[in-house]
């Protein structure tokens, strides 16, 4: 499993989201690996100082990060609504509901305010 973790300043707030591997390389071939820089930045996590490969989410670059999810968002959908002409295999259906599920999760912390760093591993 993969994750792309979402910090608050300091910590303050933090969340994880758990990915598989096809998918993370599905993202590392698209847009979204072009959006922001990770730069070595101190933050504080359970009550320790830790230096990890972030990424400031500052206003443009969250912007570009929602960008990036919303386009992604629509092409799956519409790949999905082709997919529902075609055929109802659970199968090719499985693979799209979990992209959508994942980038609407991603989507979500790219949205929230309370988090300033987003680190891709």
């Amino acid at each position: 499993m993969f994750n792309i973790n979402f910090y608050g300043k300091n910590g303050q707030s933090s969340q994880s989201i758990r990915m598989g591997e096809d998918f993370y390389q599905w993202l590392a071939y698209s847009d979204f690996a072009q959006v922001g820089r990770s730069k070595m930045t101190t933050i504080c996590l359970d009550g320790e100082e830790v230096e990890l490969p972030l990424i400031h989410l500052s206003s443009t670059t969250r912007s570009m990060f929602a960008a990036c999810f919303n386009e992604m968002i629509l092409k799956e959908t519409a790949a999905m609504l082709v997919d529902l002409d075609k055929t109802l295999s659970k199968e090719i259906l499985g693979e799209r509901t979990y992209r959508l599920k994942k980038l609407l999760e991603l989507l979500d912390c790219c949205k929230n305010s309370s988090f300033a760093y987003l680190q891709r591993e």
